[in-house]
């Protein structure tokens, strides 16, 4: 399902030794996964990705980054613009970003609703809010599903759908995060098989404090992939820092 998130490399602290999930969680959470398009912060047009870049933002591998879904709006005048939000963390920095770009209108659909494309024209903007981030560095641990006695035929509990990308995640890192500012989840399918998947997500606690969560996790297609990946430890980095006043800018598109 499309590429990584960029997702931050430095090594995170030294952690304890791996945590185990607790048991007793209502079955296995399995997320919604939709297919063949693109995800996370690549859904950011290229253009507005580029303009980030040019002004010196999101260069770096991000600690956890993401982009909603498009959405298209009209204003009072009658033209349409696609409205893009994402967000952009690592150690330093803070980024809210919304990249508003025009469409223009090419006839109408047997619904009645217009057809719309980008503008030739290009025109448009990224709105850009930049908080400086500061704290203690981000501490790594690994989580493990508890183990089921050897021969144990017991089910681990009904499997249970969900859009929330944070519920896939052990209990603890979720009570951790509360009720996130932004999240998402990205899976890659690796070519030797098997699945890799990654959840990020942020909370604003208060104006001034920011907690940060990039979980990732891998797993074979024995004895099949969902099983596999549902078994599989999770690597989870947490960062929870200060937050500075914001800045804002606005960039031509």
């Amino acid at each position: 399902m499309g590429d990584l998130i960029p997702r931050s490399t430095r090594p995170p602290a030294s952690a304890a030794s791996p945590a185990t999930a607790p048991a007793g969680q209502d079955g296995i959470a399995r997320i919604n996964w939709e297919h063949d398009r693109p995800v996370g912060w690549n859904l950011l047009s290229e253009l507005a990705r580029r303009a980030l870049a040019g002004a010196g933002w999101a260069t770096t591998p991000a600690l956890a980054a993401w982009a909603h879904a498009p959405t298209t709006r009209r204003d009072p005048a009658g033209g349409y613009w696609r409205d893009t939000d994402a967000w952009w963390v690592d150690t330093t920095i803070l980024l809210t970003v919304r990249a508003r770009e025009a469409l223009d209108q090419i006839g109408t659909g047997r619904d009645g609703r217009p057809r719309l494309r980008l503008a030739r024209s290009g025109g448009g903007r990224v709105q850009v809010a930049a908080h400086a981030l500061t704290g203690p560095p981000p501490t790594g641990q690994r989580w493990s599903r508890p183990q089921r006695p050897t021969g144990s035929t017991a089910d681990p509990g009904p499997v249970r759908m969900t859009d929330a990308a944070i519920e896939v995640l052990p209990r603890a890192v979720q009570a951790t995060i509360g009720r996130p500012t932004g999240q998402g989840a990205v899976r890659h399918y690796p070519p030797h098989g098997g699945y890799h998947e990654q959840v990020h997500a942020y909370r604003r606690v208060s104006p001034t404090e920011l907690v940060v969560v990039s979980a990732v996790r891998e797993a074979g297609a024995f004895p099949d992939p969902d099983t596999a990946i549902d078994a599989a430890d999770w690597h989870i980095t947490t960062y929870h820092a200060d937050v500075g006043r914001p800045s804002h800018t606005v960039l031509a598109l």
